[in-house]
């Protein structure tokens, strides 16, 4: 079983096999699990994050919806929609006090 994944690793193309469906049973348990590894941690982690409404932004900065826009096209802060209200992460709106505090 470890062959298969290291020939796929390697990166050689062209072959023929023959293989065992517990092999490739195991092949694809190892690749679901690599999977959940890399993904899982980042999904709970934005999942744990804290959201602010649109409207404690707007104040937090004192600034008005067309300046929240333009901050969103240019990319200074990243709008997070759920159904049709929007939100900001906490993280963002606190990295941008800080940059703003730096001007």
């Amino acid at each position: 079983m470890n062959n298969i994944i290291e020939l796929v690793k390697s990166g050689v193309t062209g072959l023929t096999l023959n293989i065992k469906i517990e092999d490739l049973v195991e092949f694809a348990d190892h690749f679901i699990s690599e999977a959940k590894e890399a993904l899982l941690s980042p999904m709970v982690k934005q999942s744990q994050e804290k959201l602010l409404p649109k409207a404690e932004v707007l104040e937090k900065f004192n600034i008005c919806p067309t300046t929240l826009w333009n901050w969103e096209r240019k990319k200074y802060i990243e709008p997070v929609k759920i159904g049709r209200k929007v939100y900001y992460r906490q993280a963002d709106v606190e990295c941008l006090i800080i940059e703003r505090g730096k001007r």
